[in-house]
């Protein structure tokens, strides 16, 4: 059952936050710029709008980068975790909404919904490609499991 809201925070705890739900939606993004921003190959997202989103530890440890003249990256100055985006005004090409906060997925500790879809996949990591044709491991064992989506259970 999924409660009402939930928790979320930094790798190292210093900024704590909490979201009501629901969740706008959740997607994983593949965009050049998420790639970067969180140094993997997508980042999963979601999103409330910004009465939804409360700060209960460490609004002064949060710091905000700007990477253009609407968007905003929002990151953890203690450990370097990258949490939000958020657009602080109109005008970014692919019109993200300035109501909302854009939250990181792996930040949260449950979400109300399962990811709907994959967006700018015209961006698709190189690393991604060849995930289904490389063997997949039990944490950092040498225990091969299957992980494909018949494997899952």
């Amino acid at each position: 059952m999924t409660t009402s809201s939930t928790i979320g925070r930094c790798l190292c705890g210093s900024v704590r936050f909490r979201i009501a739900f629901p969740t706008d939606f959740v997607a994983h993004c593949h965009c050049r710029s998420c790639q970067l921003a969180h140094g993997a190959p997508f980042v999963t997202w979601t999103s409330v709008p910004l009465d939804r989103i409360e700060f209960l530890e460490g609004d002064e440890a949060l710091r905000w980068y700007r990477s253009s003249e609407c968007i905003l990256w929002g990151f953890c100055s203690h450990c370097g975790s990258s949490m939000f985006y958020r657009a602080d005004r109109e005008g970014h090409h692919e019109s993200p909404r300035t109501d909302c906060i854009y939250i990181s997925a792996a930040c949260l500790d449950e979400l109300d919904q399962n990811p709907a879809c994959h967006v700018s996949c015209e961006e698709r990591s190189r690393l991604l490609r060849s995930l289904d044709s490389i063997p997949a491991y039990r944490g950092k064992t040498n225990e091969r499991i299957d992980w494909s989506p018949e494997g899952e259970g």
